[in-house]
């Protein structure tokens, strides 16, 4: 195995075709004459040929994006088994390597009852550890699997590039523009109908320094969801009789050109000529107790379950977003299993 050398590991990512920086982009990976063997999860995730890394052999690698059209922040490797290696005397010295070049892992777990030929699905050896804004985790199964790949796979590698507020830098400007002129809207919008609720959440991953906080959820949803923004301040078509922090709001904007749902937090809108679909699931009690689960675009909202003939103020608030312009709306039933 080749020596490591951890930054190159917080400056970018490798493929077969090259090394690529964070921030790069699928768009951009398309300009250089990469394309993927083929994608998952409409143009989320790649998978392209593979390239060693830290001194193991990747036949094979996935390339994730949070969002189409932003860039590259998850990668896979799938660690080959050497032809006629044992996997469990591979998957041991592999692991010591990377043990003495990235030393005491942050976490970890070793259960070596799981070294057996049934259990390619388990995972018998773990560890992960932070190298720059990157955290690097390694996966070793308890057998090899045969995972679509021409040779079998020991473990993965995986890399998370989690440096969310340099990554959504690029986009950051073009957001808060959105935003600004939505702020402007929200203040001289009228409602055109209203509902009660379950409570509203910010819908964000907090990690990181607190007082960086209002950052950091402005960079996630730059990145995982752009159409979802903050609602202003004190927004007057929230206030009544009606906790606030529980109450939705189907508003229209004065000038007629754009319409939205809006909680305390969060706000998605549609303009002109744009869509938005809406649906309502109502999750029917099984293993657990239920749910009723409404979404506009990425605002969610969740409330204990409730018989659809209780929910005649959904059923009338869905009805009448229905027939704004560009909306959909679906129902649905499952079971909380």
């Amino acid at each position: 195995m080749d020596w490591l050398n951890p930054e190159s590991l917080a400056s970018g990512f490798d493929t077969a075709a090259g090394t690529f920086p964070w921030g790069t982009t699928f768009e951009q990976l398309e300009a250089l004459g990469v394309r993927p063997a083929y994608a998952e999860f409409g143009v989320s995730a790649w998978h392209v040929p593979g390239a060693d890394v830290l001194g193991l052999r990747s036949s094979r690698t996935e390339l994730m994006v949070p969002y189409r059209g932003r860039p590259v922040m998850s990668v896979r490797h799938r660690i080959d088994l050497p032809e006629g290696e044992s996997h469990v005397n591979f998957v041991l010295r592999a692991h010591a390597q990377l043990v003495s070049q990235l030393a005491v892992p942050d976490y970890g777990e070793m259960q070596p009852a799981r070294f057996k030929e049934e259990n390619a699905w388990n995972v018998a050896v773990s560890a992960g550890w932070r190298v720059g804004n990157v955290s690097v985790g390694i996966s070793w199964y308890g057998a090899p699997r045969n995972d679509e790949a021409e040779v079998k796979t020991s473990g993965v590698l995986f890399l998370d590039w989690d440096d969310e507020i340099a990554a959504a830098a690029p986009w950051l400007d073009a957001w808060q523009q959105e935003q600004v002129a939505l702020e402007a809207m929200l203040r001289e919008a009228h409602a055109v109908a209203k509902l009660q609720a379950g409570p509203a959440h910010e819908q964000a991953l907090h990690r990181g320094n607190p007082k960086d906080i209002r950052a950091l959820i402005t960079a996630q949803r730059v990145l995982r969801g752009p159409s979802l923004h903050f609602t202003v301040p004190d927004f007057a078509l929230l206030k009544g009789d009606a906790a606030a922090d529980h109450q939705l709001v189907l508003w229209s904007a004065a000038s007629g050109e754009a319409w939205g749902v809006s909680d305390i937090h969060n706000t998605v809108y549609c303009r002109r000529g744009e869509t938005l679909r809406a649906q309502w699931v109502q999750v029917l009690p099984a293993k657990g107790g239920g749910s009723t689960d409404l979404s506009f675009g990425p605002l969610t909202n969740t409330s204990p379950y409730r018989p659809r003939e209780r929910c005649g103020a959904i059923a009338q608030f869905m009805d009448i977003l229905a027939t704004m312009p560009g909306a959909s709306f679906q129902y649905s039933e499952t079971y909380d299993c």
